[in-house]
């Protein structure tokens, strides 16, 4: 017995530098291992073999155990080998078996994504996917589209045809599904925004852009962790062999409006009151305003129900004390000699948009 761990051990010490792969990088199938990843597991299976046969026949010490005892001790070691089979092992190997869908994430170790805006900047999909992973972006955000994001924006620039199914995940090493939803489902951020510097900059100051936002800065990463994360959130969504061969996604066309409007809710200081993600800040967010019904306070301190129309909205912005939405301070300046009819007609185009 002494012996078998004593070569096991070695075993194990000889074969570390081959199985280490740099920046512990797992293989995305048992196939790519080492010839010595099959010497441990054929050593591993050899040992429990020979443990359960002397456990069931080999010579008992009656001082120490009855012949029972190794009955049920060798029964033991079956039982939880055969339960490891059914429950991991095999399961595992049929998931391999499962064909790939057509947007199924595909991007090996060492490849290098350029940035599709043409910014010069670069990083490997992989290496981020590892990065995300340890730093446990799966806490908050899910990569799985479920209908019900469809309908609510919480997978903003989605299709009704891209709902998740099970071969679009048969390429991870590690499924990343996610468990909570504090943040927005990322299965296609890349298509809404394939902009590695854009990402970079909302890794390092999630706050610049959602000044109400609970993510954490990622700004201890090192700079190549960043391009390598950058370079994986830019890969969700996107048809790896267009990105490969330097295609940049084709964003969906803006109505002039909607993106004058957009820049009129940065430009006015909008955004530091009035969310566009649904979640709660100094004032009410604009995510499903628009035909939503309202609670509001009146200057004499009586209260009403209203519908969130044109004529509310420019009331809101130009009067903005005539009609609190209840449970806001009633702080919003007027905007009356800050924005022309134009101005009001593109903010209001930018609000209905964000349903």
């Amino acid at each position: 017995m002494k012996r078998l761990m004593t070569i096991l051990l070695l075993a194990v010490w000889v074969s570390l530098p081959g199985l280490a792969q740099h920046e512990h990088q797992p293989r995305p199938s048992p196939t790519e291992a080492p010839p010595i990843y099959w010497v441990l597991v054929a050593i591993a299976v050899i040992a429990i073999v020979w443990f359960m046969l002397w456990a069931l026949y080999g010579k008992m010490r009656p001082s120490r155990m009855t012949t029972t005892s190794y009955h049920a001790l060798g029964a033991l070691v079956i039982i939880m080998t055969l339960f490891t089979l059914v429950l991991y092992i095999i399961p595992a190997q049929q998931a391999q078996e499962l064909p790939p869908t057509a947007r199924a994430w595909d991007w090996k170790p060492g490849e290098v994504l350029q940035d599709p805006t043409g910014s010069g900047l670069s990083g490997e999909p992989y290496r981020g996917y590892l990065v995300y992973l340890a730093n446990g972006c799966i806490y908050c955000h899910t990569l799985y589209l479920r209908p019900e994001d469809i309908k609510t924006g919480w997978a903003e620039g989605a299709r009704p045809d891209e709902v998740s199914q099970i071969g679009d995940f048969v390429r991870y090493p590690f499924t990343m599904l996610g468990t909570q939803r504090d943040g927005p489902d990322l299965t296609v951020i890349g298509r809404k925004i394939p902009d590695m510097q854009y990402q970079i900059d909302h890794l390092v100051d999630p706050r610049r852009f959602k000044p109400q936002s609970v993510m954490p800065s990622y700004r201890y990463l090192s700079e190549r962790e960043l391009r390598d994360l950058a370079a994986y959130l830019v890969s969700l969504g996107n048809d790896p062999q267009k990105l490969r061969a330097g295609v940049a996604p084709a964003p969906a066309p803006e109505d002039p409006k909607i993106a004058k409007g957009k820049e009129l809710y940065r430009s006015l200081g909008c955004v530091a009151c009035h969310t566009i993600d649904g979640s709660r800040s100094t004032g009410p967010s604009f995510k499903g305003l628009f035909g939503d019904e309202v609670e509001v306070t009146l200057p004499d301190g009586t209260t009403a129900q209203v519908t969130v129309d044109e004529i509310y909205l420019k009331e809101a912005i130009l009067q903005p004390g005539e009609k609190i939405v209840k449970g806001f301070p009633n702080i919003m300046p007027s905007f009356a000699e800050r924005v022309t009819e134009s101005d009001l007609e593109a903010l209001l185009e930018y609000i209905k948009s964000l349903r």
